[in-house]
């Protein structure tokens, strides 16, 4: 029996589709609901790459391919939606050589910019849904050497709650990285501790799995995803089946709220003021960075600078 294809018809919204760019990933080849797709979401750096080249690897005492590009320097490998495809086990429970459909997304610190990153990842959910296709599960990564909890960190993660809504998060699994690259095992603990108490709390109340990927691999992440029904995210639900805007949407209006609180303090700062606010809000230097150029006044009309659309 052939495996049914992505509908043929689409929901009713198509305001979102005017947010689209002909470099945009919108679905990938031969897409079907029999697909099983698992977004990999976090900040650059946290191993989104490596964490889908572990999953590739044909067993776990195998040399990771690199399917993904992972990045080793300051500059981010992914700036794009990227996807890659793995044809399930022949024994596999959910069938013989059912496609796994993993998807690679820029963080929300790229050089990109926020509202960039933001509306290429909301525009490809946007088209999977558009053709009834729901989403099995999403990753959303942390790496555990990261000593503070600052602007971008906060951002993503904020954002992230709401693409993907209350319903979703019971297909969520927040992860921690990169425990091989701390000093004291104690360290890791104490920052793992503040995550799941605080940072992350809300999301982990609301049904999201936490995971160490050092006690569990990869692959026993995208299993526990496998075992349950898939399902559609908010912000699809918000663009698709409600025809917002992005920047209507949850996810949208958590960004604008974020830049607004930045932009006062982010203008014209002297080194001593932009202390002052670092030691007010958790901001890092990179996200004061771009909050700082993302609000300076263009000086040509053809800057490539990406800026948040009004809402009103």
């Amino acid at each position: 029996m052939a495996s049914p294809q992505a509908g043929s018809t689409s929901h009713h919204g198509t305001n979102w589709k005017k947010e689209v760019k002909d470099d945009d990933l919108l679905l990938f080849p031969d897409a079907s609901q029999d697909d099983l797709i698992i977004v990999i979401m976090g900040l650059t750096g946290a191993g989104k790459s490596t964490f889908i080249n572990r999953v590739c690897a044909k067993d776990d005492d195998e040399e990771e391919p690199e399917i993904m590009k992972v990045g080793h320097r300051l500059a981010p490998c992914t700036q794009s939606i990227n996807y890659t495809t793995v044809a399930l086990p022949q024994d596999h429970y959910l069938g013989p050589n059912r496609r796994l459909v993993l998807i690679d997304t820029p963080g929300f610190d790229d050089t990109k910019g926020e509202y960039e990153t933001l509306r290429m990842i909301s525009v490809w959910l946007a088209s999977v849904y558009d053709q009834e296709i729901k989403i099995t599960g999403l990753v959303y990564l942390h790496t555990i050497g990261q000593n503070r909890i600052g602007g971008s960190a906060l951002l993503s993660h904020d954002v992230f709650h709401r693409i993907c809504g209350m319903t979703a998060l019971d297909r969520v699994v927040m992860a921690t990285t990169q425990w091989d690259t701390i000093v004291k095992q104690s360290v890791g603990e104490i920052r793992e501790d503040e995550l799941k108490t605080q940072w992350w709390r809300e999301v982990l109340s609301q049904g999201a799995r936490y995971e160490r990927i050092q006690k569990v691999r990869e692959k026993e992440i995208i299993e526990h995803l496998l075992k349950n029904h898939s399902v559609s995210t908010q912000i699809q639900e918000e663009l698709v089946d409600k025809d917002k805007r992005i920047m209507e949407t949850e996810a949208g209006r958590k960004l604008i709220e974020w830049l607004k609180k930045m932009l006062p303090e982010a203008q014209q700062l002297s080194p001593e003021m932009e202390e002052e606010l670092k030691s007010q809000f958790p901001v890092d230097n990179s996200f004061l960075d771009r909050v700082k150029g993302l609000f300076r006044p263009r000086k040509s009309r053809h800057s490539s600078r990406c800026v948040p659309p009004s809402t009103n």
